[in-house]
């Protein structure tokens, strides 16, 4: 099994892991939960799923795994991604 760490939004974490997008109501902005599921769509494409969040990894990042998707800065953790 290969594994690789993203850092990514820490509010998506029920998303990845449990699959409960319910964030997206929450936050109600079409072009972040657009660019949420093309990085999905991606992850899916390289055969990865994200089946961990990093403890204590949380911080405020400018650069992130989101940022070539349009998503600014926030605060992040890390994801651990098992690769197919």
């Amino acid at each position: 099994m290969r594994t690789e760490t993203y850092t990514l939004p820490s509010e998506l974490a029920t998303y990845f892991i449990n699959g409960d997008a319910s964030i997206f109501d929450y936050i109600g902005d079409e072009l972040y939960e657009q660019a949420v599921n093309e990085f999905m769509q991606q992850l899916e494409y390289d055969g990865v799923e994200i089946i961990d969040v990093v403890k204590h990894s949380e911080r405020f990042v400018k650069y992130h795994d989101l940022a070539d998707y349009g998503v600014l800065a926030t605060d992040c953790c890390d994801y651990v991604g098992m690769i197919n």
